[in-house]
C-alpha cells in the first residue's frame, strides 16, 4: 500500500492548514491581557502580550512555531540543528522569519537567558526544579511543566494549551488541536484492522532491554492509532515510566511489533537470544531510525507539527510491517 494512499488527502492538507492558521495568529492577535496561566509551580501573570519569548523546554519552540510567535531564544534538544529546528517545523520557522539565539538543554544559563531580554520564559517540557523555577521568574514570568502529571508525560494537548494562553493564542491552539485529531483518526480509521495489536518502543542500554510504558508521549500516540503495551509489560514499569528487561526475560519482548528509534540495531541484532525469538525471524521490528531517520526523531518531539510529520510516515511503515 502506497504511504499516500495510506494517509488520503491529508498531510499536504493540513500542513496547509497549519500555515494558513499561522497567518491567522499574525494578522488577528485578539485575546485580551493580563492573563494567568496554572502550572506546576503555581500560577504566572502575564501583563502583556509577549514580543521575546525565550524557549527553555526542549520542544516548546515547536509549539511556539505552530501558533505562529518566533522565539529570541530556543533549546537545543539533541540533533544540531540549524536553529535547533527539525524538517518537520522548518517552513515554518523561515515563514515567521525567526532566527533565534541557540542555548544547550543541560544546564539553565542564567547570563545567556538574562541577555535576550525576555518578556516570557516557556519552560513546559523541561524538568524545572522550585529553585530553578524561582530565579528564572526574576528574569521574565515563567510557564512552567503543566501540573498533574509525571515529568515528560503530559499530553502534547496540555502543553499546547498553556503554552497558547500565555501567548494569547488560544483560538488558534484550538484550531490546531482539531487539526491535529482529525489527522490521528484518520490514521486510527487506516489502521483499523490492526487495532489492539501489540506495540512497543524498545531500546537497549548498559546490557537491558528498555521500553516505554503507556504514559510516555511516543506510546500514547501510538496508543491514539488504537495499538498499546500488553498489560503485562506495562505493569512492570518504575515510578518514572521505564520498563528494564534483563536478558533472562527476552520473551516478554515477543509481542506483535517493536518499534526501535535509536540505532540499536546492529546491536540488538547481534545477540542470539534476541535472535531465537519469533518477533525477529517474523520481521516484526520496526528500526525507525533506518527506515526514516526524521520520523524518528519525531516520535520524540510530541508537538502538533511533528505530529502531523509523523501522521504521513509511521501509520504506513507500521501497516507494512504488519500486514
Amino acid at each position: 500500500m502506497n504511504r499516500r494512499a495510506l494517509l488520503s488527502g491529508s498531510a499536504a492538507c493540513m500542513f496547509d492548514q497549519i500555515f494558513a492558521a499561522t497567518r491567522d495568529a499574525i494578522a488577528e492577535e485578539t485575546s485580551a491581557f493580563p492573563v494567568t496561566v496554572k502550572h506546576l509551580h503555581g500560577e504566572t501573570v502575564i501583563a502583556a502580550r509577549p514580543r521575546h519569548v525565550v524557549s527553555l523546554g526542549l520542544n516548546d519552540h515547536d509549539f511556539a512555531y505552530a501558533l505562529g510567535v518566533a522565539p529570541v531564544g530556543v533549546t537545543e534538544w539533541w540533533g544540531n540543528r540549524p536553529y535547533a529546528t527539525w524538517g518537520w517545523a522548518e517552513t515554518v520557522r523561515t515563514r515567521l522569519g525567526a532566527a533565534p539565539e541557540i542555548g544547550g538543554s543541560r544546564f539553565l544559563d542564567y547570563e545567556w537567558i538574562l541577555a535576550l531580554k525576555p518578556d516570557l520564559i516557556l519552560a513546559t517540557y523541561r524538568d524545572l526544579d522550585e529553585r530553578a523555577y524561582r530565579k528564572l521568574s526574576r528574569i521574565a514570568p515563567v510557564v512552567a511543566p503543566p501540573r498533574g502529571y509525571l515529568m515528560w508525560t503530559a499530553p502534547w494537548e496540555s502543553q499546547l494549551a498553556l503554552i497558547a494562553r500565555a501567548l494569547g493564542k488560544s483560538a488558534e491552539a484550538d484550531k490546531m488541536t482539531a487539526t491535529v485529531k482529525r489527522g490521528v483518526e484518520q490514521a486510527r480509521r487506516t489502521l483499523s484492522s490492526l487495532s489492539g495489536k501489540t506495540v512497543a518502543v524498545a531500546d537497549f542500554r548498559e546490557g537491558q532491554f528498555v521500553l516505554w510504558d503507556s504514559r510516555s508521549a511516543p506510546t500514547r500516540f501510538l496508543r491514539s492509532l488504537g495499538l498499546g503495551v500488553p498489560p503485562d509489560l506495562d505493569a512492570l514499569a518504575n515510578h518514572a515510566g521505564w520498563i528494564y528487561l534483563s536478558l533472562e526475560q527476552v520473551r516478554l519482548l515477543d509481542i506483535d511489533l517493536l518499534i526501535w528509534p535509536n540505532n540499536a540495531r546492529n546491536t540488538v541484532e547481534s545477540l542470539e537470544i534476541f535472535r531465537s525469538l519469533a518477533i525477529y525471524r517474523d520481521g516484526r521490528n520496526l528500526w525507525l531510525s533506518d527506515a526514516d531517520p526524521l520520523a524518528s526523531a519525531a516520535l520524540w518531539f510530541q508537538s502538533p507539527l511533528s505530529i502531523l510529520y509523523l501522521l504521513d510516515r509511521l501509520p504506513a511503515l507500521i501497516f507494512n510491517q504488519l500486514r
